[in-house]
Order: structure tokens, then C-alpha cells, then sequence
């Protein structure tokens, strides 16, 4: 038997599999749903979302973002003042929000991804905490009464949990569902080739710029409908809480944990520590963050190439 097909039939069933758990999740709500646990599925799927819109940025290009939540703030507020502000439904202001996140991101993504390594991760992190400052400071600064200042915008309370789980079990699977296409596409194999040799890459005939600013550009856009989602569900937000850097943190480490660049990666490292998170603060209430650390360094330790990069290390290790 050929590698080639070893291979095939191996992702066949990962595929296979992956096929009977979203089946799984889709129908969940019907047999299991306690208020917690709709809670608890809905913010992993949230995660599994979020790391992934980085993921397809970082994980795929090398080019580490220190920025991705700037995007997700951008949608938040668009999506808060479409709906208290010009009465627009909750369904239209998605999609809006998630335009507002890309077309703000593109004019950035052309200035900063002219740089590169520790360069473009500052540029990517000031951006963020000039946009969060830019919301704390725009109504004193216009003379106006829009963005709520530090005291933030209240929402009109949203629908069931049900509704919310199904919403962001709708992100999670439409970030999925593009990093899949990435996986398989000639716009992924030229994501790959900029983050292995990105000066070989564009001798070759890659736009390497053109790739960058696209793959920058998706993000920011799924980012934003997925801080629209947020927003609705939270139904109070702040500057301080939706451009906070420890969104940008979760959404590194989930993906470091689960394996960068990979399709799964996202998905095992935000349910692993979305759930021993909850776990933890549940039963060591003072000492769940030490803890939390502590099994975040032995990971990245013991398994550098994340979850699902050591399971494919063994398991071609297993063949050879």
C-alpha cells in the first residue's frame, strides 16, 4: 500500500469523524441542555472560532498577529450601534459588522504586513490598543453620544441560550469550514510556501504581499461576525472588555496547544483549555491560574509542535 493512499484513507476517517461530531453537537441541545452546559458549549465554540480566525493568519503565514482583537472589538461596537442606535435587526447587523472588521483591516494589513517577525507583531498590538483607546476617548473628543465611552452600550436582552449556542456553533463551523478550503487550496499551499521561505516564495512568481493581505483581510472579517455574535449575547459591552489584550493571549496559546497551522489545532487547544479552565476555577478558585500555567508550560515543554502536530509525529512514527 502506497503512503499516498495510507494517507488518504486516514483522512477519510479523521473526516469521517469530524463529520459525526458536529452531528453530534448539532443535535446535543435536544437531549442535554442545562442552562451551564448551553453556556459552557456556546464559549467553546466561540473559542474554537476566535483561535481559528488566528490561526488562518498566523498559523498559516509564520506572521504572528498581536492585533486579531481589534477586529473582534470592531464588531462588537458595530453590532451594538446598528442595533440601539439605528434599530437594525440583529441577523442584518452581522454581516455588517464583519464588513466593518474587513474594510478597516485591509488598509492596515497593506501598511504593517510590509513588516516583519517582531515588527509586525508591535505594529499589530499598538494598532489594538489605538483602536481601544480611539472608543474610550470618541464621543468626548466628536462631542457626540454613540460609542458610550468607558461606560460602554447596553443591548437589548437577546434570545434563548439555544439561540446563542446555535450561533456560535455556526461561527465556529464557517471558520472551520475556511481554514478547510485553505487547507486544500492553492491559496493555502502559497500561505505555507510565505511561511517557510517567504523570499523563495515570491521569486517563484507568489504575490506574496496580495496572499498576506487577503488572508489578513478573511480574518479581520470573520473576527468581526463573531464579535457581532458576542455582543448580542453579552449584552454589555466596554472598550476594556472586548479590545482586552487577554482575548488576543487565549486565542495564541488555544492555538499554540492544539497545533498551528493545522485544521484541528483550534479546535482541541480552545475545548482543552476552555474546559480545564472551568474545571479548575471551579474546584481551586485562588490557585486555578497557577495551575492553568503550569499545564500550558509542560505542554509547550513536552510537545512543541502542539496536540495535534505530536499525534501526527507519532502516528507517522507509528508507520515508519
Amino acid at each position: 500500500m502506497s503512503k499516498g493512499i495510507a494517507m488518504g484513507r486516514i483522512d477519510w476517517r479523521l473526516h469521517a469523524l469530524s463529520g459525526a461530531a458536529l452531528l453530534f453537537l448539532a443535535l446535543l441541545p435536544r437531549f442535554w441542555g442545562s442552562g451551564y452546559a448551553l453556556r459552557l458549549l456556546t464559549l467553546v465554540f466561540m473559542w474554537i472560532a476566535l483561535s481559528g480566525c488566528w490561526n488562518l493568519m498566523s498559523g498559516y503565514t509564520g506572521y504572528i498577529d498581536f492585533g486579531p482583537v481589534a477586529y473582534f472589538g470592531i464588531g462588537c461596537y458595530t453590532t451594538a450601534i446598528l442595533m440601539t442606535r439605528c434599530g437594525i435587526p440583529f441577523c442584518a447587523s452581522i454581516p455588517m459588522s464583519a464588513l466593518a472588521a474587513a474594510s478597516i483591516a485591509l488598509p492596515i494589513g497593506a501598511a504593517t504586513l510590509r513588516l516583519r517577525g517582531a515588527y509586525f507583531a508591535i505594529a499589530t498590538f499598538a494598532f489594538a490598543e489605538a483602536m481601544k483607546q480611539i472608543l474610550l476617548e470618541m464621543d468626548r473628543l466628536l462631542g457626540i453620544d454613540s460609542f458610550g465611552g468607558s461606560h460602554g452600550i447596553t443591548l437589548p436582552l437577546g434570545p434563548t441560550n439555544l439561540f446563542f449556542y446555535y450561533s456560535m456553533f455556526a461561527a465556529a463551523l464557517a471558520t472551520m469550514g475556511v481554514t478547510l478550503w485553505v487547507e486544500y487550496s492553492k491559496f493555502g499551499y502559497a500561505l505555507r510556501a510565505i511561511r517557510q521561505a517567504e523570499d523563495t516564495a515570491e521569486i517563484t512568481g507568489i504575490n506574496t504581499r496580495a496572499i498576506k493581505i487577503r488572508a489578513y483581510g478573511t480574518s479581520a472579517f470573520l473576527l468581526g461576525g463573531i464579535g457581532g455574535i458576542y455582543a448580542y449575547w453579552i449584552t454589555y459591552i466596554t472598550p476594556q472588555d472586548v479590545f482586552s489584550v487577554h482575548i488576543t493571549v487565549h486565542m495564541v496559546i488555544m492555538t499554540l496547544l492544539g497545533g498551528m497551522g493545522t485544521l484541528f489545532g483550534p479546535v482541541v487547544g480552545a475545548f482543552f483549555l476552555t474546559i480545564v479552565e472551568e474545571t479548575l476555577w471551579a474546584r481551586f478558585i485562588y490557585a486555578y491560574m497557577v495551575l492553568i500555567g503550569a499545564i500550558i508550560l509542560a505542554i509547550v515543554m513536552f510537545m512543541p509542535q502542539g496536540i495535534m502536530g505530536t499525534l501526527k509525529s507519532l502516528s507517522r512514527h507509528a508507520r515508519s
